[in-house]
């Protein structure tokens, strides 16, 4: 305590009679990479670094100096400045509180300030001082008048505090974010009848920025889901919440204007979300759009696939690489309206690579197992980023069926894309059932209200996914779909036989 006490006291002490050499000047930013801050310079100042003190002259340097910065290791601006007055106390006995230690906000931060004065070469020399804490440093901003020779400063004070930028809080920032991703990817919120309404995903398979997806219905029966990426270079800190001041659409659309703020908080397992929207931007009504609100979300896990839609925007193929084969999924209509789905596997064991990024699939079967390599003249995959590109090559000779029932010859750009998944590996009846509702959510656009789960004999649970239909006054039940799987939520779709992960 007595050398932080020597230090400061010579701090003040002497500040008048430094005469340091000019390091900056103009109306710009000074980066203090060591500290963790950028200072701003305002036009015709002086702006000084001189061992661990920083300075900005609004004259000369070597005359007095309108804002001393110096940095420490607290993580409690509002302790460091009783510490700091108590030390300066008794170094100086002519030392005189002119104010009391209060918080007092400047621009968007948390400050601490104290004012006092004491006298030198027979002046009465004024301080103010202000501290703020980000992390674990405590920032100290100290300004000198002496009334008498007429040398005042007024605001600048507040507006160097406010005017600059700590990088570590945009850090934190970040390190919060990254914390909360390596912890639980996924965060959930979900409407009263359990249907999955938003949630932001941080696992990067789809872009290094959280993404926030929305599922909407714009008046149809069928939801769609769309996504918006969360800048993360545009995002504040301020205590628990970090705002974001840019949002895009995954076109790269900037939809910023959509807000007049969106932030989150993370606790654990919960993400909070707050919306506060421009009611004006709410064309297509509230089906379509994200509205003002509060959401908590609940951490969850989270999966990939690849999908592919076609120029009428619905979805065509989807690439599952969660199984022990890569699944290619196609949707089919054999002339109907109504499409189905059929399921390949391609053997990535037999893979033979034909350059860094591609390689060419040797093996592939249908639903059944049976061998269908013969369909295809050649079959490749190439990974473009985060995508993947599937060229395919038909033999025109095994299109039994129609074109609404092959594979057809083309390629085919798959994006990547994510889903929630629950958190546990293992999981209760109540939530298989839940689960099993948003998986048959997220392959079939509609949320099944009921689900009712019977454990069997063997160990295994029968999910029945249903709904209570009124029709002609009597009451049925229409079912959407039975699974059979095992606590960990794979097994089989009873009434396609495909498989069923609800885990992955």
């Amino acid at each position: 305590m007595k050398r932080i006490a020597g230090i400061l006291a010579a701090l003040l002490l002497f500040s008048l009679l430094l005469t340091p050499l000019c390091a900056a000047a103009g109306d710009n930013f000074d980066t203090l990479a060591d500290w963790d801050i950028k200072i701003a310079v305002p036009d015709g100042a002086t702006a000084v670094l001189q061992g661990n003190e920083y300075y900005l002259y609004a004259r000369r340097a070597g005359s007095i100096p309108y804002v001393l910065l110096r940095t420490y290791r607290y993580d409690s601006a509002e302790r460091f400045v009783k510490d700091f007055t108590a030390a300066l106390q008794k170094e100086r006995a002519d030392l005189t509180l002119t104010s009391e230690l209060e918080p007092k906000a400047v621009g968007n931060k948390l400050c601490y300030e104290i004012d006092y004065s004491y006298s030198f070469s027979g002046h009465e020399i004024t301080v103010r001082l202000l501290a703020t804490t980000v992390g674990e440093r405590t920032y100290m901003f100290l300004s000198k008048e002496v009334p008498a020779l007429g040398l005042t400063v007024g605001t600048m004070l507040e507006d160097v505090i406010a005017n600059c930028v700590f990088l570590g809080a945009e850090e934190s920032a970040m390190d919060t974010l990254e914390n909360a991703a390596a912890l639980y990817p996924c965060y959930l919120y979900c409407l009263e009848n359990g249907m999955p309404k938003y949630w932001i995903d941080f696992s990067g398979v789809m872009a290094h920025d959280p993404v926030l997806h929305c599922f909407f219905r714009s008046g149809e029966p069928r939801f769609y889901e769309k996504c918006f990426v969360l800048d993360l270079d545009t995002a504040g800190h301020d205590g628990d919440w970090i705002s974001f001041e840019k949002v895009t659409d995954m076109t790269g659309a900037d939809v910023s204007d959509w807000f007049e703020g969106l932030t989150l908080r993370l606790e654990g397992e919960l993400v909070t979300m707050e919306v506060r929207r421009d009611e004006r931007t709410l064309a297509g009504g509230a089906e379509d759009n994200i509205l003002s609100g509060v959401y908590e979300m609940r951490a969850a896990g989270v999966g990939g696939e690849y999908r592919y839609h076609g120029p009428d925007g619905e979805l065509k193929y989807w690439l599952d690489p969660g199984g022990e084969e890569l699944e290619l999924h196609a949707m089919f209509r054999s002339d109907s309206p109504t499409p189905y789905e059929a399921l390949f596997t391609l053997d990535v064991d037999s893979a033979e690579p034909t350059g860094e990024y591609t390689s060419r699939i040797l093996k592939v079967c249908d639903a059944e197992g049976r061998e269908i390599s013969n369909w295809f003249e050649s079959l490749t995959l190439s990974t473009v980023q985060k995508s993947i590109l599937m060229e395919v090559r038909r033999d025109e000779r095994t299109l039994a069926g129609g074109a609404g029932d092959n594979i057809l010859s083309g390629v085919y750009l798959f994006e990547p894309c994510s889903y929630p998944l629950p958190a546990a590996s293992a999981l209760t009846p109540a939530e298989l059932g839940r689960w099993a509702q948003i998986y048959y959510f997220r392959h079939h656009g509609f949320y099944p209200p009921d689900a009712e789960v019977t454990k069997n004999r063997d160990g295994s649970f029968s999910i029945r996914l249903f709904e209570t239909v009124v029709q002609d006054g009597a009451a049925h039940t229409a079912t959407a779909a039975w699974y059979t799987v095992d606590r960990g939520g794979e097994g089989v779709d009873e009434l396609t036989r495909f498989p069923v992960r609800l885990c992955g």
